[in-house]
């Protein structure tokens, strides 16, 4: 797949594109059915399929606005992208310039005159341009006109409920990790760089790999969890720790993964860590000792968990 940012849409030599559009921040099932409805228009028709999408996120740059936490980062939205099959992914850089574009002037001077549109696939609840002026019905009629095909998808629903990412986002806060991954359509994931910490797990015999997290994610309740660990096209087990480590009195918070029979230095490189379950909340432990038990029975209990 090839990222095109906006900064270099004139250099998309391709015609008759199948896109599309919108914020896409969770990439769950409903994101999933708007996207492969593009992918499968393209196919059809041997033409190329693209994403049209925004960064930063569109709360970060409108005042007064605050952007909610990150389901997945800038780095996941295009992998994801890639393995769903894209072939291109348009990244236009959200501005206080670009948020006051016109609906017209959207669809004339991206859509056609850049991207070159053959069909555009958005959600039923899509709004785009100038204070939201633009919706699906000028999109259709606009198509009408320039002689484009809008298709209007409407999204999945799950018990009767819309899926969302402000849906998932609360289920994540409430800790229903499973049902979390249902609407996701996979593993919630967390993703960043390893970095050196206080060192302690090594101490205790559970050397941790310690993330800086590469976006402000939105984060399931503290505690500890079992993980799958993805790293340079292998997937490992392990058990992470999300919280302050009330043992050791930390003032901010933290994420760190012991990951089984494995010993490599990582330190410097990326990981991306799917939660599973949940099994245990964070425990002020009295000494060190009653720390180390409570260790060795979360990590057995991940092990026949996951192997």
């Amino acid at each position: 797949m090839q990222v095109i940012t906006s900064d270099k849409y004139n250099e998309f030599e391709e015609r008759n594109t199948c896109l599309a559009i919108g914020a896409f921040d969770g990439l769950h099932k409903g994101h999933q059915l708007i996207i492969n409805q593009a992918i499968k228009e393209a196919k059809k028709n041997n033409y190329p399929a693209a994403v049209l999408s925004f960064h930063p996120h569109p709360l970060e740059i409108i005042p007064g606005k605050t952007p909610p936490p990150s389901i997945v980062s800038r780095q996941q939205k295009i992998s994801v992208l890639e393995e769903m099959g894209v072939d291109y992914y348009f990244e236009q850089k959200f501005t206080q310039q670009f948020a006051k574009m016109r609906a017209e002037e959207f669809i004339n001077n991206i859509l056609l005159d850049k991207i070159k549109v053959n069909t555009v696939v958005v959600g039923d609840d899509f709004r785009f341009a100038y204070k939201n002026e633009g919706n699906v019905e000028i999109l259709k009629k606009m198509g009408e006109l320039h002689g484009y095909q809008a298709k209007i998808i409407s999204q999945l629903h799950a018990s009767d409920d819309r899926i969302s990412s402000t849906r998932i986002r609360n289920l994540l806060k409430k800790g229903r990790i499973k049902k979390a991954k249902n609407l996701l359509g996979r593993p919630y994931q967390i993703c960043g760089e390893v970095v050196h910490g206080k060192k302690r797990g090594r101490k205790l015999g559970f050397p941790t790999a310690n993330l800086s997290l590469e976006t402000n994610y939105a984060l399931p309740p503290e505690g500890v969890y079992a993980v799958k660990v993805q790293h340079q096209g292998q997937v490992y087990i392990g058990a992470a720790n999300l919280g302050y480590n009330p043992t050791f009195n930390n003032q901010k918070i933290s994420f760190e993964v012991y990951i089984l029979d494995f010993e490599d230095n990582l330190y410097g490189e990326r990981l991306c860590v799917d939660i599973i379950d949940f099994i245990r909340s964070e425990i002020d432990f009295k000494n060190t000792e009653e720390l180390i038990e409570q260790m060795e029975q979360d990590i057995l209990y991940t092990r026949q968990l996951l192997c």
